[in-house]
């Protein structure tokens, strides 16, 4: 049955007052092109949602720049029923009691979709980790991956489940079992409800958050080919569309929770995505721009704009079919390396995304402190799991505990003479420069660009719990300022490669993070690595 948390309504009233005021305050084979590149190094303006926080006119010394802020409630939940005319009652009213928040609806099945490209698949993560079922999440009785006849351009049929199970990884997507995020992802939540957010442990309080995962993901595939409507040429070769494929899922997962009895809602999609777009701008065959989904022509300018799509599209297709009143976020990880380039547009893209529509796409972290394969393209096993509790917690602050969700990004930039001084968001400070679990690729990750060309960095230190300071050898020219950061891919044939650099050569990095002690289920450390950026320095 479907729970509400009994709190009084001026507690919700306090949430949204907050709210209010914080908004104040294979593997990534490209695809045939089917438009022209829109892309352009350090990505595309924000649009409409949001500050151009890449189009900041340079300025004399002592400029500063605000990086858009994410807004306050990212909550998915259901602060919708709270009044904005109860918020003349919040300033009597106290903390919610409790860390689960005020506004949170319990139900039996909580249901995450899982899309994305050969990472999101698990290509090469053959070693299988979570065997068993430590807590009571679920998968269909045809598994996390409920497709048949997969190959490197997409699947060919959904296999209709007749059952939930107990979530195990031993899927195959090619012809080998893997270990995908999935038991990271529905296990660490299942960990922090009872952990972190006392489900089982405190009256009045659910006894547990079961998660059903369930995986549409293909191989290879850009946004074009995962969105609603698909790819043609993919729709030529007699390929299901996922995103179809998805809709599909949750249509069964539905049917199958009221046949037993249980209510069903779907809390996210998580999406591990990105290489195949960003290939496509490097080599001049993006597909963007495209029409929207709404079939307004070349909508879709960038990737940037395809992740606000991809997210609208499902939340409005999700509630139509389980009625839900529940918002739906995007929960995306940014690429964590590429192998042609020093930069990535599509990386800062990412970014983007997260600053324009604040907790509709959730910008969760960067992925090159995940362990890699030795293809340096793909994560390991252990990266695969440790990316979903990555997943899992945000999706915790934000479905459990009502609140936004920011990554360690910059919040400020500021210049006066050679020195740049960066405030960041930092989820738990304070900020360290970690050199141990990151390899240093030169400059702790940090690159600053004056007028096209990269100048020496004499020293780069954290000087606060909020704060990293950068020195330039000499003054810049004060044109075209740019301040890089984990946008320094090493393209080198014999050291290229993906991920954090401690066994292999390692990708596009830094050695930014903050000292986020959340439980792990699993025993990784989580914590939170500075965003992959490029910005304008005033």
């Amino acid at each position: 049955m479907t729970r509400r948390h009994p709190h009084p309504p001026r507690h919700r009233a306090l949430l949204i007052a907050a709210a209010a005021a914080a908004v104040l305050g294979t593997a990534y084979g490209c695809s045939e092109s089917a438009g022209t590149d829109a892309g352009a190094e350090g990505g595309a303006p924000l649009g409409e949602d949001g500050a151009d926080d890449r189009s900041v006119s340079p300025a004399d010394d002592g400029a500063s720049s605000t990086i858009g802020e994410a807004g306050a409630d990212a909550s998915s939940g259901d602060a919708g029923d709270a009044s904005a005319a109860d918020a003349s009652d919040a300033a009597e009213a106290g903390p919610p009691p409790g860390p689960l928040s005020p506004t949170y609806v319990d139900y039996d099945v909580n249901h995450i979709l899982i899309t994305g490209q050969s990472n999101a698949v698990a290509n090469g993560g053959i070693a299988l980790l979570s065997n068993v079922q430590p807590f009571t999440n679920l998968m269909f009785d045809t598994g996390v991956m409920p497709m048949t006849s997969c190959d490197g351009n997409g699947c060919s049929s959904y296999q209709t489940p007749t059952a939930f199970v107990p979530l195990v990884e031993s899927d195959q997507f090619f012809n080998y079992k893997v270990e995908t995020s999935a038991n990271g992802i529905a296990d660490e939540i299942s960990h922090l409800a009872a952990q972190k957010f006392d489900f089982g442990a405190r009256a009045g309080y659910p006894t547990k958050h079961d998660v059903l995962a369930s995986m549409h993901g293909r191989s290879g595939n850009t946004y074009w080919c995962l969105r609603k409507g698909f790819c043609q040429y993919n729709a030529d070769r007699g390929h299901l569309s996922p995103f179809a494929q998805g809709m599909s899922e949750v249509a069964s997962a539905k049917a199958l929770a009221a046949a037993a009895g249980k209510t069903h809602v779907v809390r996210a999609v998580v999406a591990i995505h990105g290489e195949s777009d960003h290939y496509a701008y490097v080599d001049g065959t993006s597909e963007f721009p495209l029409p929207g989904t709404d079939g307004v022509p070349n909508k879709i300018k960038d990737y940037s704009d395809g992740l606000v799509e991809w997210q609208q599209d499902y939340e409005a297709q999700i509630k139509a079919i389980t009625g839900q009143a529940q918002s739906v976020p995007l929960f995306i990880s940014a690429i964590s390396g590429w192998t042609s380039t020093r930069t990535s547009a599509l990386a800062q893209l990412q970014l983007d995304a997260h600053i324009r529509v604040p907790g509709k796409v959730v910008y969760v972290t960067p992925a090159y402190p995940l362990s890699v394969l030795d293809d340096c393209l793909h994560f390991d096993s252990t990266g695969q799991r440790r990316l979903g509790e990555y997943f899992a917690k945000a999706y915790a602050r934000v479905v459990l505990g009502g609140q936004k969700w920011e990554p360690l990004r910059p919040k400020t930039i500021s210049r006066a003479g050679s020195v740049v001084t960066v405030t960041y968001f930092v989820p738990a400070p304070p900020l360290t420069l970690d050199t141990v679990h990151v390899t240093n690729p030169g400059n702790f990750g940090f690159d600053f660009v004056d007028n096209g060309t990269l100048v020496a960095i004499s020293n780069v230190a954290v000087t606060g719990a909020d704060t990293v300071t950068i020195t330039l050898g000499a003054a810049p020219s004060g044109v075209n300022m740019r301040l890089r950061y984990a946008q320094n891919q090493d393209i080198s044939p014999a050291t290229r490669c993906i991920g954090p650099g401690t066994v292999y050569g390692g990708g596009a990095r830094g050695n930014l993070r903050d000292s986020d002690a959340t439980p792990s289920r699993y025993g990784y450390d989580l914590w939170n690595w500075g965003a992959n950026f490029d910005f304008v320095v005033p």
